[in-house]
């Protein structure tokens, strides 16, 4: 690492706090041994997450046929595994906003992007039959994160980027790696480190933009890389330097979707993106 990223990532305290609560269930709920009533037991510790999950887990995008009460009951209707990434999904929503608020980079864009990524590439895991497709969902929720590290990083470092970006018609990240030698997708894999999430987070978005950079390609930022253009491309981005992304072919042909299925999913994926977003600003 070098010593600006470095620097970059002790700074990261002056960040808003994301509750640790929902950092160790996605911890808990991924154990062998876990249960309903130990991930229960996790949430309770953070009585408004729980709360706000209650309220997504009783909207009208899970369709319950009746009403969960419980923290325990949502575990045991809805599954571990959407609990987990519904819990992401409950404690960004809000630390996003309180974030950016005033940093020159829309929180409702980067939101709007981030989740319909997500939202996407669930989608593809689930049609190529990955074992755990919330996995890559949470990965996938997460995969900008280090735009919003740059963003309150120094005044207006953020905004030259981008501007620069849109002059030179060239992908932020490139120009990111061209200023300081690293780009956001490091610094978030960085950032995922210091919140002690799996080693599978970091691995994924440090090579979201650049598939073939590790040795052994990585499944899970092979989906985010193609989701990540096919969301861009239908214009769902943090800004208008965000249509500049190329595709990595090779990225795209191990991911062996075709554009139709893409574009198919997709659809169905900004539409569960619109609807969870009304919710949440419900339960705001």
């Amino acid at each position: 690492m070098s010593e600006q990223l470095n620097q970059l990532i002790r700074q990261t305290t002056e960040l808003p706090s994301m509750p640790e609560v929902a950092f160790e269930v996605m911890r808990v709920a991924d154990m062998a041994d876990s249960s309903a009533i130990t991930v229960a037991a996790t949430l309770s510790r953070d009585p408004s997450l729980s709360v706000r999950i209650l309220r997504l887990a009783n909207s009208a995008f899970y369709g319950m046929t009746r009403e969960v009460t419980s923290i325990s009951d949502a575990v045991v209707v809805l599954g571990m595994r959407t609990v987990k990434s519904l819990s992401l999904v409950a404690a960004s929503f809000p630390w996003l906003h309180k974030a950016l608020d005033g940093k020159g980079i829309s929180p409702v864009l980067l939101w709007n992007h981030s989740l319909t990524t997500a939202y996407l590439v669930r989608a593809m895991a689930t049609r190529k039959r990955m074992p755990d497709a919330e996995l890559p969902f949470c990965i996938g929720l997460l995969h900008d994160i280090g735009t919003v590290v740059f963003a309150v990083w120094k005044e207006n470092a953020f905004e030259s980027l981008v501007r620069r970006a849109e002059a030179e018609e060239r992908p932020l990240d490139e120009i990111e790696r061209a200023v300081y030698g690293f780009d956001h997708a490091e610094v978030g894999a960085e950032l995922c480190d210091v919140w002690n999430l799996p080693k599978v987070y970091g691995s994924a978005i440090r090579y979201h933009h650049q598939p073939n950079l590790p040795e052994t390609s990585d499944p899970i930022a092979d989906l985010i890389h193609v989701a990540d253009f096919m969301v861009r491309e239908r214009g769902i981005n943090e800004g208008a330097f965000g249509q500049i992304y190329q595709l990595d072919q090779e990225a795209f042909e191990r991911v062996g979707l075709t554009m139709d299925e893409l574009n198919e999913m997709l659809d169905t994926a900004i539409n569960q993106g619109t609807d969870l977003q009304t919710t949440e600003r419900k339960a705001a």
